[in-house]
């Protein structure tokens, strides 16, 4: 360590270094400012960079003079002007965005380039191994040979701009450094092997890495050519030209990679393109664009997929699940993380609910000169509803308001997009997703916000199982968690997370938001939970299912890629005439000759979409479901869906799925009332099939069905036997489910329309007609024609069940009031 000191300030001791150190590091420290103002949007400030431009020209032109008067006593000064010219490249860019955004790999491997370059360029008399070094710039020395190649069409620009202040100069670093280093290489290689055999082997590693990934690249490339090909011969297709794509990518980093060409990584013939950031589409892609070297070159060797930008997000919504990044910001969201989260879980064992409240704070990392946009997404598990919303405004708990999904929006829009001031959003999505928004959020101004959902217990065998929710948004896996859970009566609670049983909760204290379940005992007995509410009586009671005789026209199994020989076997070995697969949009009889081969034209699909319309009617689907798909949003414009509105409920089409997974595309299949939907086990699907029998959930004009938590809740009148004993997410989730019955009337008539969004106000319930949005003051509600709920369930509560007394006890309690108020006051009055 002594040595290496020493060896440091012998080297300090040769004239210029210290002037040198002094300059580059003055520059750096000006250049990592500028780069971070930029990055939190303090635009006024990266102008600092000018005063680094001006040090560097006037420090490198001096440099350069002395160095070509007396190179054998200036060349250790070599390194400093080779780093004071990158440090003078990257700060130009700020002004002229030749490279766009740099990943910061970049910056670190021209940092140890640059580096390594002072064991490299030495006085001849300075003798020791420099094997390390070299290998350090063979690796480096790669983005260097990037920088000049991609910097060759701009070369004769720089040579005009050399005369506006020298700045033209720095277009043509790259290229001057590789004549200059490269020489300088050379003449080391030439008097030792080792040093050829270390800086050949950095430079090799990353063409060999550049070539692999190059090649993993073009692969995938050519495989979605090949589908698009394909699907170009199909001239009858009901479905949009991307979502045969869609359909056979699988999600992988590749795949992922080659759809965001454009729309986050730059690619070279883009570079220079005027307007290449406005060429995203009408679909928001909430990314940076980056401009990275290794991807940039990848894209020269990879077909084009020949997929607007718009139809690529869509691929990216429905297989990768970027649906919360292509919501639309008004605002930045960048540098915002959620600090803390608590999860406050409250489980109605009796009534096979669950209520959950997340409560969240917010915080900006960086000082910037312009307020955020937090956005979430919360993916609910199958049948849950968001119940409550509320936001803190200085200091103090403001509750949401729920008003039509029309009225919530452009309210929103009008405070964010053009008054700039504190609302909060919560919107219902296609899918069990719910997306909250908070506005504004700063470095100085943390937000707080608060949110609720009422969820049924999922029943699988004797136990009942709580999902945790899953929750996407700025930076939570850092957050500081803690999760609580209580239970309502003496349910016994195990969990796959541990909680440790504190004052009758269980808590835990994590780090970010982990996936967890919890399980408890059936409950046998639900006819006592009931809630009152106004005038009617809403009891929870088994779900009641018939079977029916049902004997198919036609089977047709759904085929996709998750689908194994054996289960497609089982169906083919029922040895009926009528089993059917849908190959290419045609329908095709599947038997013993032809299983295979058809099993391999499968083998690929990721999802399907089968023509319900085209299906003869009273036929039975068997579908096996895996979790992602298209959804009706993004087929909006379709034939495809415009068919299945208004040809597929008259066929009375049945569908077994199965599979425990259900994707978006037979979620609202299924909550639409489309089909007639029915989930279990390879095995009894079979047995119904045989049997000629199909299972029917009864539906009724006052029942909902919950389905996951096998109950039904049914609306009465109410009479003086029948008492409230059971909490009120009761006729919340009664509600919803009306709401989700009638999708179909509610969008075709405006009649219904505003009943359903009568109901949803009364239970405060988050739907596909309603939202919940939080706005500063009763003056904003008022400007944007939201009337506040009145006589309604309000937002759910983690500390209230919402039991409502009957109308004798609340008698009792006006008695029993009255009788102590005077009891008090005669008291005083005695003393």
């Amino acid at each position: 360590m002594k040595n290496k000191l020493d060896l440091f300030k012998n080297y300090t001791q040769k004239t210029g270094v210290t002037i040198s150190l002094a300059v580059a590091t003055f520059s750096t420290i000006l250049l990592i400012s500028s780069l971070s103002c930029k990055k939190m949007f303090f635009y006024n400030f990266d102008s600092i960079v000018i005063i680094s431009l001006v040090i560097e020209f006037i420090y490198g032109a001096s440099l350069s003079f002395m160095i070509l008067r007396d190179k054998e006593r200036y060349i250790h000064l070599t390194p400093f002007l080779i780093l004071n010219w990158f440090i003078g490249c990257f700060c130009l860019n700020i002004f002229i965005p030749v490279f766009n955004d740099l990943p910061i790999w970049v910056y670190f491997a021209t940092l140890a380039f640059c580096l390594s370059n002072f064991f490299i360029y030495r006085n001849s008399e300075d003798e020791y191994n420099i094997s390390i070094p070299l290998f350090i710039n063979g690796l480096s020395f790669t983005i260097i040979l990037y920088f000049a190649i991609f910097l060759i069409p701009i070369i004769p620009v720089s040579f005009a701009a050399i005369l506006a202040l020298g700045m033209g100069f720095y277009g043509l670093v790259p290229a001057i450094v590789l004549i200059i280093h490269s020489l300088t290489i050379i003449r080391h290689l030439s008097h030792n092997r080792n040093y050829s055999l270390s800086f050949g082997a950095g430079f090799l590693i990353v063409l060999v890495g550049l070539t692999i990934f190059t090649i993993g690249l073009s692969l995938e490339s050519n495989k979605i050519a090949k589908v698009n090909a394909l699907n170009s011969f199909s001239s009858d297709s009901d479905l949009p030209n991307h979502i045969a794509i869609s359909q056979n990518l699988k999600p992988n980093f590749f795949n992922e990679i080659l759809l965001k060409k454009g729309i986050i990584y730059v690619p070279l013939h883009d570079i220079f393109r005027l307007g290449g950031f406005d060429s995203f589409g009408t679909k928001q892609f909430n990314e940076r664009k980056t401009h990275n070297p290794f991807i940039a070159i990848a894209y020269l060797f990879c077909h084009d997929l020949d997929l607007s930008s718009d139809e690529r997000i869509n691929i990216l919504k429905s297989n990768f699940d970027k649906r919360l990044e292509t919501e639309e910001q008004l605002w930045s969201g960048e540098d915002l993380v959620t600090k803390s989260i608590k999860e406050d879980v409250k489980i109605y064992a009796d009534a096979r609910l669950a209520y959950t409240e997340i409560t969240m704070q917010i915080a900006s990392t960086k000082d910037s000169s312009l307020d955020k946009e937090a956005i979430y997404s919360f993916q609910l598990p199958e049948g849950s509803v968001a119940t409550s919303l509320s936001l803190w405004v200085n200091g103090i708990e403001r509750k949401g308001v729920l008003t039509t999904k029309e009225k919530a929006q452009a309210a929103y829009k009008q405070i964010v997009g053009v008054e700039s001031r504190d609302p909060s959003l919560m919107q219902w999505k296609e899918g069990n997703k719910v997306v909250v928004r908070v506005f504004p959020i700063n470095f100085k101004t943390p937000r707080t916000f608060k949110c609720g959902f009422t969820t049924p217990l999922q029943v699988e065998d004797n136990e009942m199982k709580y999902k945790s929710l899953s929750i996407k948004g700025p930076n939570i896996s850092n957050a500081e968690t803690i999760s609580r859970i209580e239970t309502v009566g003496n349910a016994k609670i195990k969990t796959t997370k541990d909680f440790e049983l504190t004052k009758h909760y269980y808590i835990n204290q994590s780090e970010g938001l982990d996936d967890w379940e919890a399980f408890v005992p059936l409950t046998k007995n639900t006819k006592s939970n009931s809630f009152a509410w106004k005038d009617k009586i809403y009891e929870i009671r088994d779900i009641s299912k018939s079977v029916v005789p049902f004997k198919p026209s036609e089977i047709i199994l759904d085929l996709n890629s998750s689908w194994t020989i054996k289960q497609i076997e089982s169906f083919v070995n029922l040895n009926k005439k009528n089993v059917f697969v849908f190959l290419n949009g045609k329908k095709t009889a599947i038997n013993k000759e032809n299983l295979r081969a058809i099993e391999l034209d499968f083998e690929d699909l990721q999802y399907s979409l089968l023509p319900l319309y085209k299906i003869t009617p009273n036929s039975l689907i068997v579908t096996k479901c895996g979790s992602f798909s298209a959804n009706f949003e993004e087929l909006e414009d379709s034939d495809y869906l415009k068919k299945i509105k208004t040809e597929t409920k008259q066929r009375n089409l049945k569908v077994i799925n199965i599979s425990s997974d259900i994707n978006p595309f037979w979620q609202t299949a299924k909550e639409q009332k489309y089909v007639d939907y029915f989930q279990t086990s390879i095995t009894d699907c079979l047995k119904l099939i045989n049997q000629n029998q199909f299972i029917l959930y009864k539906t009724e004009k006052n029942t909902v069905n919950i389905e996951p938590a096998h109950i039904s809740i049914t609306e009465n009148l109410k009479t003086d036997s029948l008492k409230s004993k059971g909490p009120d997410h009761i006729y919340r989730m009664y509600a919803f489910g009306k709401v989700l019955e009638e999708q179909i009337k509610i969008q075709n008539e405006t009649l219904a329309n505003n009943q359903y969004v009568d109901l949803a106000k009364d239970a405060n319930i988050v739907t596909p007609i309603s939202s919940l949005i939080v706005l500063e003051t009763d003056e904003d509600y008022k400007n944007n024609g939201i009337e506040k709920n009145v006589n309604t369930l309000g937002n759910a509560s983690i500390n209230n069940d919402g039991a409502v007394p009957e109308p004798h006890e609340w008698l009792l309690i006006i008695i029993g009031s009255t009788i102590l108020f005077f009891y008090y006051r005669k008291s005083k009055q005695t003393i």
